[in-house]
C-alpha cells in the first residue's frame, strides 16, 4: 500500500524492514530507527506514546536506543508485531524493553500502567443468552449487566425498563475471594453472573488474582460490538428466531412486522456515541494484527 522510505531524519535509509503495513524499521549509515506513516500512528498508538516520538517527513518516528523502545512496546500491546525469532531469549528482550522504558519514559510507563489496570475488552456491548426467558446484555463500560425477558411471541417487552444490575468494586473482590476456594465455589458458591463479571468486567489484574475462572458458566454469545443500536437489534432478532411457538414459515412471513417494535425503540432512543468515535482506528488495528499473524 505505501512505499517504503528512501530518506528518514537519520538520513538516506541504507536498509529498511517493514514491520507491518506503514510501520518501517530503517538503518542508515550513521543511525536507525523506527518510521511510522504518521496518518497511521494517529489511530494505532497512545497518545501518550505519539509524544516520545517526533515527525518528520510523513512520518512519526522514534529514535533506536531510545524512544523506538516506546514504540515496540505498543506494538507488542496491540499485537500489531512480534519479537523477531533471531531473538534467542523473546522474555529477557521484553523485560529489557520494559525496564528501559520504566528509566527513561516512566510518564509513558505509567499512563500504560493505567491503561492496563482498567477493563481492557475491546467491545463495549455483549449480549449472551442467559436463561429461557431471555438474553442478558453486559455494558463494559458503565459495568451493568440488564436482563431482558421476551413474550411467546417473541418480543422483549420489558426492552425500555430490563432489570438492571449495577457490578460494584465490592462485587468483584467479593469474586475473587470466592473463587479462591475451589470445591465451595463449583459446589455452592458459583453463579452465572460470574462468568460476565470474570471475562467482561474485571481487569487483568483481578483476573489472574482469581483461584479459578468461573468461564465454564458463559451461555451462548449473541453479538459484541460497540454500537448500542446493534446490540440491540441483534438481540431482539435472537428472541424473535430462538420463539418456539411459531413455525419457521410463520417466522419468516411475519419477521419485518414482528421486529417493528424494535425499530420503534430505536428511533427514540438517545446512544452515546463518543465510546470508540473512530471506528476506521478498530478496523485499521484488526488489519494490521490479521497482517501479523499471516506472518507466523
Amino acid at each position: 500500500m505505501f512505499d517504503e522510505p528512501k530518506l528518514s531524519p537519520w538520513g538516506a535509509v541504507q536498509y529498511c524492514e517493514e514491520m507491518n503495513e506503514g510501520i518501517y524499521f530503517v538503518e542508515t549509515a550513521e543511525h536507525s530507527g523506527i518510521m511510522i506513516k504518521a496518518e497511521y500512528a494517529v489511530e494505532i498508538l497512545s497518545p501518550e506514546a505519539r509524544k516520545c516520538g517526533f515527525k518528520e517527513k510523513g512520518y512519526l518516528n522514534f529514535e533506536e536506543d531510545f524512544a523506538a523502545a516506546v514504540a515496540q512496546r505498543e506494538f507488542l500491546d496491540k499485537e500489531i508485531w512480534d519479537i523477531p525469532d533471531y531473538v534467542n531469549d523473546k522474555a529477557e528482550y521484553e523485560n529489557s524493553l520494559n525496564s528501559f522504558i520504566k528509566q527513561y519514559f516512566f510518564k509513558y510507563w505509567e499512563e500504560r500502567e493505567k491503561r492496563l489496570l482498567a477493563n481492557t475488552y475491546d467491545k463495549r456491548y455483549v449480549v449472551h443468552g442467559f436463561s429461557v426467558k431471555g438474553p442478558v446484555m453486559i455494558d463494559t463500560c458503565s459495568k451493568t449487566l440488564k436482563f431482558y425477558s421476551y413474550n411467546v411471541n417473541g418480543e422483549i417487552y420489558d426492552l425500555k425498563k430490563p432489570e438492571t444490575h449495577i457490578v460494584t468494586a465490592r462485587e468483584i473482590n467479593g469474586l475473587v475471594r470466592r473463587t479462591q476456594d475451589y470445591f465451595n465455589y463449583y459446589r455452592k458458591t458459583g453463579r452465572t453472573v460470574d462468568s460476565y463479571i470474570y471475562k467482561y468486567l474485571m481487569t487483568k489484574s483481578q483476573q489472574e488474582q482469581c483461584g479459578v475462572k468461573p468461564e465454564i458458566f458463559l451461555p451462548k454469545k449473541i453479538t459484541e460490538t460497540n454500537d448500542f443500536k446493534e446490540a440491540v437489534r441483534k438481540m431482539c432478532e435472537w428472541c424473535y428466531e430462538n420463539n418456539h411457538h411459531l413455525s419457521d414459515d410463520k417466522k419468516e412471513n411475519d419477521r419485518k412486522e414482528n421486529l417493528q417494535y424494535c425499530e420503534d425503540y430505536l428511533k427514540n432512543i438517545k446512544v452515546e456515541i463518543n465510546y470508540l468515535k473512530n471506528k476506521a482506528k478498530e478496523s485499521l488495528l484488526q488489519t494490521l494484527r490479521e497482517k501479523n499473524l499471516k506472518k507466523e
